[in-house]
This record gives structure tokens, sequence and C-alpha cells, in this order.
């Protein structure tokens, strides 16, 4: 990737590292289940197997406004699922951990449950975390536990690549910077009428910075 100039996102998918938490941000008002409709599509183009961590319930939300958008969602229905919290079963569900259980065990339960799923433990999008990190803002130690059990010891980790879907709206800017600061790669949202488009602004890689990733719009392939 070369600053200034604009890739497909599975030419970007193709280039992300093992080891390496990366964060797309997006706010309220964008279409981000377009976003991660293609996100999941293109990574089964490319041949990577993928598993959805949905906490929260933010998958059913993601999957109800891609039927209303008209997109088929059984490449939903057919991927493994790890929940936290939430009461819908949304995807193909293999394992449940409780957000009421402390992080520590939190950890060792999801941990279990990944050893027990195949190669699509080995790459991992996020959805809601957002909303989890959201209720604990106004308790520092228990923000602090969260990313010291749950946030930072998978960071390169080589077992793995994990994508957050972060909507910057639902948390604080302390927060949020923490999380960019934690973070290999950062990316920005961006979309018109037509298009949707990630900007690049945070890499392991200098020459990255500002590069573009098309998505395109998935409604009018």
């Amino acid at each position: 990737m070369t600053a200034d100039q604009t890739i497909p996102l599975t030419v970007f998918l193709r280039g992300l590292d093992k080891g390496e938490d990366v964060i797309i941000e997006y706010c309220s008002e964008k279409p981000a289940h377009l976003l991660f409709y293609s996100i999941i599509t293109g990574l089964r183009e490319i041949g990577r197997s993928f598993i959805i961590v949905d906490e929260l319930d933010q998958l059913h939300i993601f999957k109800t406004h891609l039927g209303l958008s008209g997109l088929d969602t059984d490449i939903i229905d057919e991927t493994k699922v790890v929940k936290f919290g939430g009461v819908l079963n949304t995807g193909n569900v293999v394992g449940r951990v409780e957000l009421t259980e402390e992080p520590p065990v939190r950890k060792r339960r999801y941990e279990e449950m990944l050893q027990k799923l195949g190669e699509e433990r080995r790459f991992r999008v996020v959805l809601g975390f957002d909303k989890v990190i959201r209720s604990h803002e106004n308790d520092p130690r228990e923000l602090e536990r969260i990313f010291g059990y749950l946030i930072r010891p998978h960071l390169g980790d080589e077992e793995r690549t994990t994508m957050y879907m972060i909507n910057t709206d639902l948390m604080g800017e302390r927060t949020l910077k923490e999380l960019r600061e934690h973070a290999s790669r950062v990316l920005g949202m961006e979309c018109s009428k037509n298009d949707l488009v990630l900007t690049v602004i945070k890499s392991p890689r200098l020459e990255e910075y500002g590069t573009r990733v098309s998505v395109g719009n998935p409604v009018k392939k």
C-alpha cells in the first residue's frame, strides 16, 4: 500500500499481518452494515476463514439492515459466531460468554471456545465492542481490566488477526484514543451516494498513511 493511492478492499485484507488488531471506525449515521457485508464477503472471496464475535446483539442489527437493503444474508447464517452478552441467536452461534462474569473468566471462556474452532478462529470480526466499552467508561478500574485482560494480551499473537468495527459516537474521546493507540491499524469510513471508502489513519508502515481502500457499494453488485 502507498499513500495517496486507492486500492481494492480485497488487496487490503490480503495485506493484513498476523497478530494485528485493526480498528474500523464509523459513526451512527453511516451505513456500517454495508461495510461489514463487504468485509465478510471480501474475506470469503480471498479464501480467508473467519468467525464473528457478536457483542450485545450488534450482528442482529447489521443483518436486519442488510435485509432491508435487499442483500442476501446467507453468509451470516453460515458463519460461526461467538456471542458476548445479548439474547438473540444470529448466525451459527457456537458459544457464549456472559458479560456479567469477571474479565479473567471471560478471557478464559473465550479462549476455550476458540480452541474448539478450526481455521476460522484465526481471523475475527468483532461487532458491538463499543457498547461494552461505553458501559464501563465511568469506571476507570473496570475499563482498565477489560483492556488488560481482553485486549492487550492478544496483540501480536500470530495465531490470529482481529478486526474491530467501532462506532465512535458511542464512546468518549479519551477511551477512543486509547483504543487507537493500542491498534496496529486504524481506518476511517467515508461514504458517498455510490461508494464506500476507508482511509488509513494509522498503520505500522509510514508509507501507508492516507491510503484509500475502495469498498464500493455491495447493493449495486
